[in-house]
């Protein structure tokens, strides 16, 4: 027997094992489902054992149906070898747009806790089209990863698994969690025809786990959300909604639905940044005082590093390592070196660089706690920190080296801890230590590993009700950062290194963290469903090796540079070609602002150009006008036509290894 749930775009069906049997794409005639497959999968704990699971397929299940909703109730569940007094309720509805799937789960049970729930309501699925290999997961690591070829890829491989870790001879998994990790919490399984949008519609900001699952046996893949009530007994729990909504089109559409949702369920706002903020090019990112404790210059060398940023045609330098214990050590004790010059000497640099119009950030640290610190010693930071499932902290360890060696190698990296957004005293301590920075005269502060993983945290005097929900405040925790630093008047702004969209909707300039050169990097997908964030680019202004490739898929891209010269250890001056060019790309950028640098990255929307040598992205500005960044990664000098969608036509002719620009003002 089948039961049916019908719809304008898709229909779709369960057998009475509860297997997902049919997921029809009526919008181009596509059946997904290649073997019936399970619906969902329970973890629960018991003495011992942390992880028992419970399929559905092994459950009995009670189907109710009316209309367009089928409900599944299962009174009790079968665990491993007895029963498990608890229910659980899959409510399955359709409407034109597709398929949502929630879940209830109520727990008596005696001796078992809940801990997750995989509800993947798209199951036993191989290709959209009958062609695996033209498929892809869109996926939002970071700012964005492609997954070709899904049904037949090793999936760990793009969540960072180390093999044998998990049942990689059953399965391999993409598993990432959001808010953090994953800079948003949809997917999109596409091709260049057709796709299959995969959203978490949740308002808590609640841990969750993205999750695509492969079968490795099968190669049949099953998609949904991962979820974590961890019920004792008598609680009972609610998930937020998962849809799944074909589309025809690939992941641009998938992109606009999400966008939708946030923005229509007052999850996501764009922040209102200052002028300068726009038009910011980038930055030089100093460390003066190394963890080491050396020093690559003092605060009277600002005005020389602010320079040789300025002809490169940046305004803005960014200061790390400016506190007494250099950078990476005993954080959050944020007192500036009186070894490099002290506070006169920071203030006086500071000054320069505002007399030349330019600006300086300051970093601090939102994440880490160092056990050496006088704020965990003395000032209550050991109640501060995430408390893991094992009763710890959560070291977050790296040892910066000079060099020496008998500090790297032969030692365990130097460990700090992760604090938890769910603390009061933290949140006090990050407001004080950006008042610190904007009393030196800092133009804006950033916060170091702002969307780190969201752990769980098991210390129950913090400010959340479970672990899986210490990070729900963290978006309103954000917003109380903004809120302080705006006090200070609207040209002040706050950054956060990371990108996740709750957390940066409150920040005026994200510091990126993909390498934006990998083969899987897809930054286009956090781009274009969130084009209004200012956002800079990573590990490419080190060295002036494939300088300008790295300058100009930046450009590309409408990112911003973080000049990180010799791990932060280097001037502009050491790298005078990467320099040179990068001028000449920023004064390119410069002479376009209305729309590369104010504008709206609209990918590949709005145009056409008929030289695919040519890579090519889309700008639209405030006003309407257009504007196309073409970028020629060949020895060879290259032309095209450049044609918008109101009829304007650009030739353009681009130089080997170089960028052009053309432009749509709506006259021709």
């Amino acid at each position: 027997m089948l039961y049916i749930l019908e719809g304008k775009t898709l229909r779709y069906a369960l057998d009475e094992r509860a297997r997902v049997t049919s997921v029809y794409n009526k919008l181009t005639a596509h059946e997904y489902v290649y073997e019936p497959s399970e619906l969902w999968k329970l973890i629960y704990q018991e003495g011992e054992r942390t992880e028992i699971p419970v399929y559905a397929s092994n459950q009995g299940a009670e189907f109710h149906q009316e209309g367009r909703q089928l409900t599944l109730v299962y009174p009790t569940l079968q665990g491993d070898g007895r029963t498990l007094d608890a229910t659980l309720r899959i409510i399955l509805s359709i409407d034109d747009r597709g398929l949502t799937a929630r879940s209830e789960i109520e727990n008596r049970d005696e001796s078992a806790q809940v801990m997750e729930l995989s509800l993947t309501a798209v199951s036993g699925v191989r290709s959209l089209g009958g062609e695996p290999e033209k498929d892809a997961i869109a996926w939002p690591l970071q700012m964005g990863i492609k997954v070709p070829n899904p049904a037949y890829s090793d999936l760990s491989v793009y969540s960072g698994f180390r093999k044998y870790e998990r049942h990689d001879q059953f399965h391999t998994d993409l598993d990432n969690p959001y808010p953090g990790g994953m800079s948003m919490q949809w997917y999109d399984w596409y091709n260049e025809n057709e796709g299959l949008y995969v959203g978490s519609h949740d308002l808590t900001h609640h841990t969750i786990c993205m999750h695509v699952e492969r079968d490795v046996k099968r190669n049949v893949l099953s998609m949904g959300v991962n979820r974590y009530p961890l019920l004792e007994k008598g609680e009972s729990w609610q998930s937020a909604p998962t849809v799944y909504w074909p589309h025809r089109g690939d992941w641009h559409q998938g992109a606009k639905f999400y966008r939708e949702f946030m923005i229509g369920s007052g999850n996501w706002k764009a922040p209102d940044q200052p002028d300068w903020a726009k038009d910011f090019s980038g930055w030089l990112r100093l460390i003066f005082k190394q963890h080491h404790g050396e020093c690559n210059w003092t605060f009277d060398d600002i005005p020389r590093l602010y320079d040789e940023a300025e002809a490169a045609g940046m305004k803005t330098i960014f200061l790390l390592g400016w506190e007494k214990g250099g950078f990476a050590r005993r954080w959050p004790d944020y007192v500036v070196d009186d070894r490099m010059g002290g506070e006169a000497g920071l203030k006086k640099g500071i000054d320069y660089v505002h007399g030349k119009g330019g600006k300086v950030i300051m970093f601090l640290s939102y994440a880490l706690i160092d056990h050496q610190s006088d704020f965990y010693l003395k000032e209550g930071g050991a109640q501060c920190t995430i408390k893991s499932m094992w009763g710890e902290d959560i070291p977050f360890a790296e040892t910066y080296c000079g060099e020496g060696t008998y500090r790297k190698i032969p030692n365990p990296p130097m460990p700090m801890y992760l604090s938890c957004p769910g603390s009061d005293l933290w949140q006090k301590k990050m407001i004080d230590s950006a008042d610190t920075c904007l009393d030196l005269g800092a133009d804006g502060v950033l916060y170091d590993i702002g969307g780190h993983l969201p752990f769980f945290c098991y210390d129950k005097t913090h400010n959340h009700k479970k672990p899986s929900h210490s990070h729900e405040q963290k978006a309103e925790r954000y917003q109380g950062l903004r809120e302080n630093v705006k006090k200070r008047g609207g040209e002040r702004i706050v950054l956060q290194e990371h990108v996740v969209d709750v957390l940066s909707q409150h920040m005026d300039i994200c510091h990126g963290i993909n390498s934006c050169k990998q083969p899987q990097d897809m930054i286009e997908l956090f781009r274009y469903t969130f084009p209004e964030l200012i956002i800079t680019n990573r590990e490419s202004g080190q060295d002036e090796s494939d300088y300008r490739n790295d300058v100009n898929r930046t450009a590309l891209l409408g990112l911003r540079y973080d000049m990180t010269i010799y791990r932060c250890c280097g001037s502009l001056s050491d790298i005078p070609r990467y320099a040179s060019y990068l001028a000449e790309v920023n004064a390119l950028r410069a002479s376009h602002a209305d729309t590369l640098l104010r504008g709206r990255f609209v990918d590949e929307d709005g145009f056409a150009w008929d030289n695919r040598a040519l890579r090519a992205k889309g700008y639209m500005g405030d006003a309407g006008q257009e504007a196309v960044v073409l970028w020629n990664p060949t020895d060879a000098p290259l032309t095209t036509t450049v044609t918008f969608d109101n009829g304007v036509s650009v030739a353009c002719a681009v130089a080997p290894q170089s960028l052009a620009v053309a432009r749509n003002d709506g006259n021709g």
